[in-house]
């Protein structure tokens, strides 16, 4: 019975027990209808209920409080021995102490149980981040197995080592002979191009290397193209500052993806492909290579490619090039330049620094923090830096580079696109070096313009005014040349490249323009053939009234007459009188002589535009320089005489690499033995008539602008109606030639090559021979070339008493016969004969008899006969008329 007691006890106990939590549950529920609290989403009321009841079973299941309160975190309750109910105030006082304990129990639940719930939402989020980016990698590799990734990487080995071996769209260079650059070369039409040069990472500044690093990839020299730890790390960054503030890929990821993912959505494919490409890509190249490449692939903003372009554009910095390297502008970047550079790859756009410096500042301000805190800069050095660069001006400085010797940069150009192709040629990342001396060049466009365009004065013509004023004379052209080697020096095309007036068209170049007539200095080309065909500088060729069956001009012939529409019959006349008066008689009659022979002689020399003429095309006009030929070649032509007959083709480059710096073409003048064009002693025959000083003094005064400090050999020219003034020359050593005149064929007002063109020929050679320190070196005689004496009135073998004259002979071409004489008459006075040897008024016609004595009895220091015969005032090249 008593157990029975007991247990009925016990029950009523039980129930009373849980009444009493029922009763508080509801009125904790009734009290804690209020608002929620932060974290976990439950009321107060429901925390402080589910505390009560876990104080409540704790009270009444004794054996399982203590495992219950360890497996919620917490400690265990001690209670205290139960007293009897009527132990007074005393019990009061101990149930009170209780209650305030519990409470305090209730209130470290509730705040472990907040911590709890918080901990469990943030690192929920980061490790589905982190398991989301893993299976990406997992997919990528799994999808396809490792065979699969191999097979894939070795599909796109052509692609990523193109990269390697610059196959990347770069900028072709074109520098002068001393590697001076002249312009930069890129296609300008497609918006996905721009300016490359591709530089070795042995000539990019290591500031730059540890700037980028610290930008973009804290483990790239200890990474395997992947950097997983980083993917995490970002993932996570990025969640818990709400936004993208870290990238998790590396530089290698970076460079593959803009060559082959550029443009994509980032898809779990796209991604694995990427890792596996980068792995690859680690596994084969260095990291110092895979820098480089990065390094020169990435766009900079402003259409520059890679980290060179970017340095000359926006620092201004610029190569410094020798004739066999080039010292790059990105190895000359300080720190705060290169922490500013590194940058902008991030977004190149927006951080364009010409345009949002701002932007650009804040983000070198990063770049240079985690540079600190990487250990490659001390503070001070970060905080010097962003001063630089805070008080740096940014300007572009791509349009700095405008083209120097811009007709010259043209003409090889062109040359260049038949070598290499067009597209090639623009994104090829060639070096070219051309045979032009700079710094000649500019000289020789400065005395161009300013003989035309400003007022001069000279010892031979005084003061004169500016010859685009006052005759008209609105453009010019001229090249300089090695006769010995064929390289071209320098080549001016036009006055002014800049100016699109009617009269200049700058950007057409005169210097190789084929539309052209070439006025009497066509004429030593004519005589030099003669002279191969037997003729001799003393052959008398009689200055008359001819006419030539050869319908012109609407009439049955062709009769051409001389600049002073006169005819010089009074005495006899001599090749060496001829040229250097620039008669046209003579000349039409050697060209009637010589006839198609002239069209090989041409091409020997090398000028081509008459290569398509046919023996019936040649005549008698043509020795009038009616014919375009190119200043160009005609001066080519006339430095073959320069070269004693050898014609060297026309060079204009002399070395090309490509952009691993590998030489795929070089003229080596040594090698070029050029070709026989005329003989030896046929050149110097020509040589020694236009170096002939005593032969222009009738017209062309001592101190005239054909003679220099050194012996020279010279001829001027003028087409019809003064369209085209010539002067072409040369010595030993240089052959220069000059034309000026109007590119629209407006004619010029009352000026002949020694006024127009010969001031400007004379300082182009004074100043080139001085540069370049050439010996006042004379022509050389080759050893079948003999003096002899004809007579003055014949050519040929002179009669006893006879008056003669002096020249150079080739052996065998010494005349044998005599022809005939009949000895003139006395002159009236010696006053007259003296009155008349001191004509120097250009009349034509006075004092030949007395001016052929004196010629018999004289001849030059170099065996040349003095010539005395007057000077024709112009070389007018015309089928009537022609000027000197």
């Amino acid at each position: 019975m008593s157990s029975s007691n007991d247990a009925r006890d016990g029950q009523k106990k039980r129930a009373a027990t849980s009444s009493s939590l029922k009763s508080g549950n509801k009125q904790h529920r009734s009290t804690a209808r209020g608002k929620q609290e932060p974290g976990g989403g439950k009321t107060s009321g429901e925390y402080a209920r589910s505390a009560e009841s876990q104080v409540a079973l704790d009270q009444h299941r004794p054996a399982r409080k203590e495992s219950i309160a360890v497996a919620q975190g917490l400690e265990p309750l001690r209670r205290e021995p139960r007293t009897p109910l009527d132990a007074g105030m005393g019990t009061y006082t101990h149930q009170h102490q209780q209650v305030t304990a519990r409470r305090m129990r209730i209130n470290r639940i509730i705040m472990r149980k907040r911590r709890h719930e918080r901990s469990v939402s943030t690192v929920g989020p980061r490790l589905f981040m982190l398991a989301t980016v893993l299976l990406i990698l997992f997919i990528a590799f799994a999808s396809s197995g490792i065979g699969g990734a191999y097979a894939y990487y070795r599909a796109q080995m052509p692609l990523l080592n193109g990269i390697a071996q610059h196959s990347l769209f770069q900028t072709t260079h074109i520098y002068d002979r001393n590697g001076k650059l002249l312009y930069d070369l890129y296609d300008h039409n497609r918006i996905d191009r721009g300016r490359r040069t591709y530089v070795d990472y042995k000539d990019i500044s290591p500031l730059l290397v540890n700037a980028t690093i610290a930008a973009e990839d804290h483990t790239f020299w200890t990474n395997d193209g992947v950097d997983y730890s980083g993917i995490a790390r970002a993932a996570v960054s990025n969640v818990e500052n709400q936004g993208v503030v870290e990238g998790g890929s590396t530089i290698t990821q970076q460079l593959i993806k803009k060559q082959f993912f550029d443009g994509q959505r980032r898809t779990i494919q796209i991604k694995g492909e990427e890792a596996i490409l980068a792995t690859g890509l680690t596994r084969q190249y260095s990291k110092q290579k895979i820098m480089e490449m990065y390094l020169n692939t990435v766009f900079y903003g402003d259409s520059n490619y890679g980290v060179e372009a970017a340095a000359q554009d926006y620092f201004g910095l610029k190569p410094q090039c020798s004739k066999d390297h080039c010292t790059p502008a990105v190895a000359q970047l300080d720190l705060a330049q290169a922490s500013l550079l590194a940058g902008l790859p991030q977004s190149p756009t927006g951080y364009t620094p010409t345009v949002y410096k701002d932007h650009a500042l804040k983000r070198q301000r990063q770049v240079l923090q985690w540079m600190v805190d990487l250990g490659y800069i001390t503070d001070q050095e970060r905080l010097d830096a962003q001063k630089e660069m805070e008080n740096y001006d940014f300007t572009s400085h791509s349009g700095d580079q405008q083209k120097l010797a811009p007709g010259f940069v043209d003409y090889v150009t062109d040359q260049l696109i038949h070598l290499l192709g067009a597209q090639n040629l623009y994104d090829g990342g060639y070096s070219v070096y051309t045979s032009i001396d700079l710094d000649l060049q500019q000289k020789v466009e400065s005395l161009v313009h300013d003989h035309l365009y400003k007022a001069q004065a000279d010892n031979y013509l005084g003061y004169y005014p500016a010859l685009n004023i006052y005759h008209n004379v609105n453009n010019g052209a001229a090249v300089v040349m090695d006769p010995t080697t064929g390289e071209i020096l320098a080549m001016d095309g036009s006055a002014d490249y800049f100016n699109t007036s009617p009269e200049v068209s700058g950007q057409v170049n005169v210097a190789t323009s084929t539309d052209r007539q070439t006025g009497s200095s066509f004429k030593p080309i004519v005589y030099a053939t003669a002279f191969e065909m037997g003729w001799y500088p003393a052959m008398i060729v009689p200055d008359h009234q001819t006419f030539f069956p050869e319908p012109t001009d609407g009439k049955p012939y062709y009769a051409p007459n001389n600049y002073d529409r006169q005819f010089h019959t009074s005495f006899p006349m001599t090749i060496r009188q001829a040229v250097g008066n620039s008669y046209n008689i003579p000349a039409a009659d050697t060209l009637n002589f010589v006839g198609p022979n002239i069209l090989n002689m041409a091409s020997r020399l090398g000028i081509t535009e008459l290569s398509h003429l046919q023996p019936g095309d040649v005549t008698s006009s043509m020795a009038l320089g009616t014919k375009p030929v190119s200043l160009l070649n005609m001066t080519a032509a006339y430095g073959t005489f320069a070269n004693k007959g050898v014609h060297m083709p026309t060079t204009s480059i002399l070395s090309i690499t490509d952009n691993t710096n590998k030489t795929i073409y070089t003229y080596n003048a040594g090698s070029i033995k050029g070709t026989r064009a005329v003989r030896e002693d046929v050149s110097y025959l020509i040589s020694s008539i236009l170096s002939d000083k005593l032969a222009r003094y009738h017209e062309f005064f001592r101190g005239n602008p054909l003679e220099l400090d050194r012996p020279a050999a010279a001829k001027t020219g003028t087409t019809e109606d003064y369209k085209d003034n010539w002067t072409i020359g040369y010595t030993p050593h240089l052959a220069v030639g000059v034309w000026a005149g109007n590119s629209n064929g407006e004619l010029m007002r009352d000026v002949i090559g020694i006024t127009g063109a010969g001031p400007i020929w004379h300082d182009i050679m004074e100043y080139a021979s001085q540069r370049y320190n050439y010996p006042p070196d004379d022509f050389v005689r080759p050893d079948n070339v003999h003096q002899g004496t004809v007579s003055a009135f014949t050519g040929l073998l002179p009669h006893p008493g006879e008056p003669t004259v002096t020249d150079w002979f080739i052996d065998g071409t010494m005349p044998t016969i005599q022809g005939a004489y009949t000895p003139p008459p006395p002159p009236s006075s010696s006053s007259n004969c003296q009155s008349n040897n001191n004509n120097n008024n250009n009349n034509n016609n006075g004092g030949s008899n007395c001016t052929q004595n004196a010629q018999s009895q004289s001849t030059s220091s170099q065996g040349q006969a003095t010539p005395t015969a007057p000077d024709n005032p112009g070389d007018q090249a015309t089928s009537t008329t022609n000027m000197p």
